[in-house]
This record gives structure tokens, C-alpha cells and sequence, in this order.
């Protein structure tokens, strides 16, 4: 017949054990105990394990509890009824145990953090009870094995303790570090947020400015054109703005599916620079793109690459003076196995000890940097090139410019 789990919990609350516990134990704490329990109990040859479970998570946390359980040890699982928990009586030559736990909240089905209502006792006449209680179920001759019990030395109780203490100093260790983990982490999201509202409230300011300027006063025609361009900057810099932070935690998560198409370079180089060059002002470096005429056609989700190049384009028209230049370049590397499309620029180029870090995520430069802002583009790159199995990387020197390379593999367009 079935066993409910609670009523053995129940036989070891209504005893006095002289050596045993109870409280509210982790999983991992109830490992530990367990092994422990064990290597008392089965130190000496013979002995048998009576095992009493309910539910896929108590027979997954038994294996890994008791994984160095001794191979002579026999194992006996009887039936439970339904409902979650376990229950573990061991029977060693001359010491046994109880161990009898089931979780506090009944709809906690695999939850390692949770907190499990747990007795235990090294007393035979708590190993005795719970022994009564399935003795229906029990082969002949095991009922009697609680006579044979003695209860544990004070060496062997003492052995338990310092498992136990061991246990929970190392758990005490890992929760002081885990903690400061988390705290270090809160602490980083709320820098985040506030510097990603920051960068969203001047645009936001200059937008809304820009649009009661045009309700409520009268200007010519070039003055209200010129009011409603920054209106359009500032509103395409919110979109791309948040664009970019809705796209990177898709492809931090992998919940974008690449829309691959075999694609041109030229034809990708060409609809990133053209508009470049149409808006071009004229305190604005000049933009050149220089490709070789035996580029293949190269298999990449292009919505993602034309926002890769047009980031870093943009970043290379901001800080490059009006007498520099900006080179766009592609080439085949690698024995063709290998494609790489390289942004270069001369503008006032990016200090050594800052390079290692522009491509993580929220990262930005010190203040006298003029390279400062949200921390985004880049590390949005950095993950769109990833996505295509390739890499960025930066060289530059101060005041001598930089180069963006990303080299991504040849696929075969055909496959």
C-alpha cells in the first residue's frame, strides 16, 4: 500500500530523539545531511537503504545525493502515496537513521532554492517508528533491525556536527558572495537605467521644443524647415535608440532568427553610404568606399548588417574633422574563405585602455572622451556580427584615427 509522506514526518515529530533535528532545509542542505547520515551509518559493512518517494525531482535528488552511497548497500523503494517529498531510512550494522522532508509549498515541483520541511534522527527509536510505520511493505527479518541499533558516540556525533558546520560555512561563503554578485549587478542596472533615461529626456526635450516652437510661433518657411529637422534628428534618434536596446536583449537571448539572403557587398556598401552622401554638410569629412571587384556574394541577414555599418559609419562622420576622411573597404581573406568589411577613419582615434572595453555592453568612456554616450551601438554590433558567426574589432591610435574591422566567413550561398 502507499505511504504518505507526512504520516513518517509525523512519526519522528512525536518523538524525543537524542541526537536529531528538524527545520527547514534547503535541497543541498538535505544532500549534505544525507551523505552524511550515510557515511555514519554504512561505514561498516552491511545494512540496507530504505527509500520512500514521491515524485520525478525526490528520485533525480536521490541519485545525486546519495551518488556515493557504498555499492554494498542495497536499496528498497516502497510506495507513496500521491504528493511530494521523501523519505530515507537507513540501516547500517549497528547505527541507522531518519530522514523524512517534504517541501513548504505544495506547488513547488523543481525548485532548488526551496525550503523543505525536514526531520532527522539518529535515536533507534526514531528509525523504529518510521520502520513500523512501513513494516507492512518490508521484507522479512528488516522490522527487526532497529533492535540491533545503538545510538551514535560522541565521536560520531561530532564527526555529523562537522560535516554540517563545514557544510554551512561554505554555504555562508557562497551566499556572502553571491550576494555581493547581486548587489554589484543592481547596482550596474540602476547606473543603466539612469544613464539610458538620460540620453532619452535631451532628445525628447529638443523634440517637443522643436514642435511648440512651430504651434505657437510664426516663422518663415526655411525657419520652420529647419525647426522640423531637428525635430526629425531628435525623433530618429529616440527610434534608433530604442531599437537598439529592444534588438541587443533579442540577441543576447537568441530570439533573433537571421533573415540570411546572399547579398552583394557593393549593394550593401552603396545603400549605407548614399544617404551619407546626399545629406553630407559641409563641415563634414568626406566619405569614400573602396572594394575590390572580386567580392562574392556573401549569405547575411541584411536589415542587421546595414544597421552594423550604418553605426559605424556614423560613429566615423562624428569624430572625424571636416578636412579628414572616411574609408569604406571590403576584400576577400583568408584563401576566400574569409570576408572583411573594415569602417576607417582620421578623427581624433581611441586611447589603448579604452579599446578592450567599447564593445561592452553599456560601456562608455570617461568623461574628457568625447566618444560618450549610452554604450549601445557597439555592443549591438559587436552581437549582430557574432550572430553571423564572424568578429569586430578595433585599431586606432589618438589623434591618428581608427579602423572597425569585421571579418565574417564565406558561406556557400548555394547550401
Amino acid at each position: 500500500m502507499p505511504f504518505p509522506i507526512r504520516v513518517l514526518l509525523g512519526c519522528l515529530e512525536a518523538i524525543s530523539p537524542e541526537v536529531g533535528s528538524g527545520g527547514y532545509y534547503t535541497l543541498a542542505t538535505l544532500g549534505q545531511l544525507a551523505q552524511s547520515l550515510s557515511r555514519l551509518a554504512f561505514a561498516a559493512p552491511g545494512g540496507q537503504l530504505i527509500v520512500a518517494e514521491g515524485g520525478e525531482q525526490a528520485r533525480a535528488w536521490f541519485d545525486l545525493a546519495l551518488g556515493a552511497l557504498p555499492p554494498h548497500v542495497p536499496r528498497l523503494t516502497l510506495p507513496t502515496a500521491p504528493g511530494s517529498g521523501f523519505a530515507l531510512i537507513g540501516l547500517g550494522a549497528d547505527l541507522g537513521f531518519g530522514l523524512v522532508a517534504i517541501p513548504t509549498d505544495s506547488r513547488q515541483i523543481d525548485d532548488s532554492s526551496g525550503l523543505y520541511d525536514a526531520r532527522w534522527s539518529l535515536d533507534p527509536a526514531g528509525v523504529g517508528a518510521l520502520l513500523a510505520v512501513v513494516a507492512n511493505a518490508l521484507p522479512a527479518g528488516v522490522n527487526s533491525a532497529a533492535a540491533r541499533l545503538r545510538p551514535p558516540a560522541v565521536a560520531e556525533a561530532l564527526r555529523l556536527s562537522a560535516d554540517l558546520l563545514d557544510f554551512a560555512a561554505r554555504q555562508h561563503l557562497t551566499l556572502a558572495v553571491t550576494n555581493k554578485a547581486l548587489n554589484d549587478r543592481l547596482r550596474n542596472h540602476e547606473d543603466q537605467t539612469r544613464m539610458v533615461v538620460h540620453d532619452l529626456r535631451a532628445p525628447l526635450h529638443t523634440l517637443l521644443i522643436s514642435i511648440r516652437a512651430v504651434q505657437h510661433q510664426r516663422f518663415d518657411p526655411e525657419g520652420q524647415h529647419e525647426l522640423l529637422d531637428v525635430a526629425n534628428d531628435s525623433a530618429n534618434y529616440l527610434l534608433n535608440l530604442t531599437e537598439t536596446i529592444l534588438d541587443s536583449a533579442r540577441l543576447e537571448t537568441n530570439g533573433w532568427a537571421l533573415k540570411r539572403q546572399p547579398m552583394a557587398l557593393h549593394t550593401l556598401v552603396q545603400a549605407v553610404c548614399a544617404p551619407f552622401e546626399r545629406a553630407a554638410r559641409p563641415n563634414q569629412a568626406r566619405l569614400f568606399h573602396k572594394l575590390t571587384d572580386d567580392l562574392p556574394l556573401v549569405w547575411l541577414d541584411r536589415e542587421l548588417m546595414e544597421r552594423v555599418l550604418t553605426n559605424l559609419v556614423s560613429n566615423a562622420i562624428k569624430f572625424t574633422p571636416a578636412q579628414g576622411e572616411i574609408v569604406v573597404r571590403a576584400q576577400v581573406l583568408h584563401d576566400g574563405h574569409t570576408v572583411e568589411l573594415s569602417v576607417s577613419d582620421t578623427g581624433q582615434g581611441i586611447a589603448h585602455e579604452v579599446q578592450a572595453h567599447i564593445f561592452e555592453r553599456f560601456y562608455q568612456a570617461r568623461e574628457g572622451d568625447r566618444r560618450h554616450g549610452t554604450g549601445l551601438g557597439l555592443y549591438f554590433c559587436r552581437l549582430a556580427i557574432e550572430a553571423h558567426g564572424g568578429t569586430i574589432a578595433v585599431t586606432s591610435a589618438v589623434g591618428q584615427g581608427s579602423t572597425f574591422s569585421i571579418q565574417m566567413p564565406i558561406r556557400n550561398v548555394e547550401a
